[in-house]
């Protein structure tokens, strides 16, 4: 019977991320306690963390504003880090709700996802940045002439190229 309730707990059970910017006026020293708060709720409401990262200062790709006390803050920087966990029977509104009233959260997203590892994979190369590589290697690949060294040329060389161009009508 146990084995049968937990296949069932494990069928009803989902996989989340929740991924988060902190703001950047929290003192580093602080920014484990912020997390551990979000990592309590996240227990409190019956999930099981499968893995963090631990958030680390990023720029932001704009600047995002928020309000503390009716007053609105500029940041430009934030601390982003991300937890994975599994829900089987708490409700994802209420940590939804968490997050959105954490003043220490800038902006975050939680995602249903899967449970394999997360792993960060190298950025793709940009479309600039292939055909770049393109032209390396294909002037890697042209055979190589060598070009003897030039001498300067002479005033008189100068003025029969001069001489000829005019000849020639180029």
């Amino acid at each position: 019977m146990e084995k049968k309730e937990a296949s069932e707990k494990k069928e009803n059970s989902k996989i989340y991320e929740v991924g988060y910017h902190l703001v950047s006026s929290i003192a580093e020293e602080n920014i484990p306690a912020e997390v551990s708060k979000i990592k309590e709720n996240l227990l409190k409401e019956g999930a099981v963390i499968i893995s963090e990262d631990n958030p680390k200062l990023r720029p932001l790709t704009y600047t995002i504003k928020k309000a503390f006390g009716g007053v609105y803050k500029k940041f430009d920087k934030a601390y982003f880090g991300f937890i994975k966990f599994e829900l089987t029977e708490g409700d994802i509104t209420k940590i939804d709700s968490f997050m959105k009233s954490n003043e220490s959260v800038l902006r975050y997203l939680v995602i249903k996802t899967v449970r394999e590892n997360t792993m960060f994979y190298p950025k793709s190369l940009s479309f600039v940045e292939k055909e770049v590589k393109f032209k390396l290697e294909r002037s890697e690949k042209a055979p190589k002439v060598e070009k003897a060294p030039e001498k300067p040329a002479s005033i008189e060389e100068i003025d029969k190229s001069i001489d000829e161009l005019v000849a020639t009508g180029l």
